[in-house]
């Protein structure tokens, strides 16, 4: 499944964020646990070459907690990578901590200021809401909410920049495309959430089949043999999706797979591991 998407406005974000480099002492790129190697890859990233760069990987509840543990290894002698997760507030202090030391960097007395930057849905605007303790910044778990560049002060403490989200123009690969989108970060109106649900469940079965079981009450022989396809004709069987005729609705239970995937409930799960890194 090819999937690809840069709308107008994030090609104007990224420009921008270039005239608002002079004003940052650091660049906050926030990227997703269950996708630590995806989520923070792109072109983009090279506009920030010479700034200090500070690594949050957040919605670290909804991510396998053994990728976690081995990216953790590997990036223990690294400084200034976090997995935190807003919701939860994990590893948030540690995060707030490292921003307030760099005052000790700099050779002026002034809060520390912060450009946050990432692909969609990742949470930025909720990162900012954490750290300050108040709805500041509109949220919701679909990407491109946040359209234009907004300072916001954590009162003394230090000034975070909130940016909209940007995709690289053109993914590497169809699998890169399927995984960004798997966890919200392309708008669901521009893909086959069908096909891609399809995927959704190859993925499962090949590493998570023990979550496709405790979810959705599918036997192991089943989650072994069956095609994608059959997978979640299942899935609508058990969830009682059949319409006249013993006919699964099939929409309905691929839509179902799509967004409890896509929301967590299904299980802890990660696209990457520590073999994969490329920091």
């Amino acid at each position: 499944m090819n999937i690809q998407w840069y709308p107008g406005h994030m090609a104007k974000a990224q420009r921008s964020l270039a005239n608002e480099l002079k004003n940052v002492d650091a660049v906050v790129v926030l990227g997703d646990a269950r996708a630590v190697v995806r989520s923070v890859s792109g072109d983009f990233l090279k506009h920030f070459a010479g700034k200090r760069l500070v690594y949050a990987f957040n919605k670290s509840s909804l991510a396998d907690e053994q990728a976690i543990a081995g990216f953790k290894k590997t990036m223990a002698e690294k400084d200034g990578y976090f997995f935190i997760d807003c919701k939860t507030r994990e590893g948030i202090k540690q995060f707030s901590s490292h921003l307030l030391a760099m005052k000790n960097n700099f050779r002026y007395e002034r809060e520390v200021r912060a450009m946050i930057v990432g692909i969609p849905n990742v949470g930025k605007s909720m990162l900012i809401n954490t750290l300050a303790g108040r709805n500041a910044n509109k949220i919701a778990n679909t990407p491109g909410v946040t359209r234009s560049n907004k300072w916001l002060r954590i009162e003394g403490s230090f000034y975070l920049l909130d940016t909209p989200g940007i995709l690289s123009p053109k993914f590497d690969n169809e699998d890169d495309g399927m995984v960004l989108a798997s966890i919200g970060s392309v708008k669901d109106t521009i893909f086959d959430k069908t096909e891609l649900a399809e995927s959704m469940a190859f993925f499962l079965a090949r590493r998570y089949p023990h979550l496709l079981e405790a979810r959705y009450k599918i036997s192991p022989g089943i989650i072994g043999s069956a095609t994608p396809i059959e997978l979640i004709e299942e899935i609508g069987k058990r969830r009682g999706f059949v319409q006249k005729g013993a006919v699964v609705d099939f929409e309905r239970a691929a839509n179902t797979l799509f967004d409890e995937f896509k929301n967590g409930v299904i299980g802890k799960i990660a696209f990457d591991f520590p073999q994969e890194d490329r920091f």
